[in-house]
């Protein structure tokens, strides 16, 4: 037996969805930009992992009688995703790595913020949670992992 999920956790599983979009975009975008083939490397890395996110979710949405939305050719991207694309495109051409961390690392929080915020709805479906969980978890041990990286650098 399915549960009917409130209105409020789909928003809020298809706003996710469409964050993660959005970053898998930036990574892209990013990755056809910078000419060193590191950071081609860990662009195309954060890309698939969004990629991955997406998938996921969306199957997991499906999986719970719902429909999630698609972002596909979607020619309105939200005001976040031009703030950090602002932001990033510049340390982009300038090679600028610390900075560019910097806000890798901010987009990361901000995504954690997300989920942290779906995961505090009632009623989440176990499975639904345990994904939630361990995709805001990998982007905690992603978002450390490249602060202990720069520190290491610098």
């Amino acid at each position: 037996m399915k549960i009917k999920h409130s209105e409020k956790v789909i928003t809020k599983a298809n706003n996710l969805l469409m964050m993660n979009y959005e970053a898998e975009k930036i990574y892209l975008d990013a990755h056809d930009i910078v000419d060193d083939d590191n950071l081609k490397s860990f662009f195309r890395e954060l890309a698939f992992e969004r990629n991955e996110f997406v998938r996921t979710l969306r199957s997991e949405t499906i999986n719970l009688g719902e429909k999630p939305k698609n972002f596909e050719g979607l020619n309105k991207l939200s005001r976040a995703y031009y703030i950090f694309w602002r932001n990033l495109r510049p340390l982009l051409k300038e090679n600028n790595t610390p900075e560019l961390i910097d806000q890798i690392c901010s987009m990361k929080e901000w995504g954690i913020d997300n989920y942290n915020d779906l995961l505090q709805e009632f009623n989440l479906s176990l499975s639904l949670c345990r994904l939630l969980v361990e995709q805001r978890d990998l982007l905690h041990y992603k978002m450390n992992s490249l602060k202990v990286r720069e520190t290491l650098e610098v």
